[in-house]
């Protein structure tokens, strides 16, 4: 009998490791997965960012039918749809 409860304990104290090692692995796991979560959500605000910018050039480009637009402004506007575009191309690749 005295055996078999030292048996036990032993048991017991193995048991208690595995399930310390396996709470410390499942939390790694779960502070990455929070952290590419936050790192998904902050991409696809920067994606939107650009791709409001994009829109908005074009906009203004596509106005220059009806409204001249100076040389100036219009390599402005270019610079920013290519400043949002490679933002984009960042995101993607």
């Amino acid at each position: 009998m005295q055996n078999e409860l030292k048996n036990l304990a032993a048991q017991t104290a193995d048991l208690q490791s595995t399930f310390l090692a396996q709470t410390a692995t499942l939390q790694k796991s779960l502070e990455d997965a929070s952290s590419r979560a936050a790192n998904m959500e902050y991409n696809a605000e920067a994606i939107r960012e650009a791709t409001a910018t994009i829109q908005y050039c074009m906009k203004r480009v596509g106005n220059n039918r009806m409204a001249a637009m100076s040389a100036r402004d219009t390599r402005k506007v270019m610079d920013q749809m290519e400043d949002a575009v490679e933002r984009l191309a960042g995101f993607i690749s």
